[in-house]
């Protein structure tokens, strides 16, 4: 019985496990409308998924900073608009990884400028 038991057991972490897979562009364009609806105080945003998207663009943010020139004193919540206004405007891009979607948004917000030495 201790068998059937570990097997049965086995066999319902095997098939109930969500494969691991990178959030893309749909996922973040779903957080994006709740975070937009909350900004907007409508009752019936989903605000976990609203922080997921805040969350998600603050660390790619903070993790690809070197690859834009952030001026100082912006704000998270101007990268959050940011990266909406990106994400509405190019939902041809929703299939390709989000990380790649925000970074892509602040270079274009944000381009890198290089110092030359003449």
């Amino acid at each position: 019985m201790k068998k059937r038991s570990v097997a049965v057991l086995l066999i319902v972490l095997v098939l109930g496990a969500y494969p691991a897979r990178a959030m893309n562009g749909h996922d973040l364009a779903d957080g994006m409308k709740s975070y937009l609806k909350a900004e907007q105080d409508y009752a019936a945003a989903d605000y976990l998924l609203a922080g997921n998207y805040m969350g998600y663009i603050q660390g790619v943010a903070e993790a690809t900073v070197s690859d834009y020139s952030l001026p100082s004193g912006v704000t998270p919540d101007t990268l959050y608009k940011i990266v909406a206004d990106y994400l509405q405007k190019n939902p041809e891009k929703w299939d390709k990884p989000a990380s790649f979607l925000v970074r892509s948004a602040l270079i274009a917000a944000y381009p890198k400028y290089l110092i030359r030495n003449k």
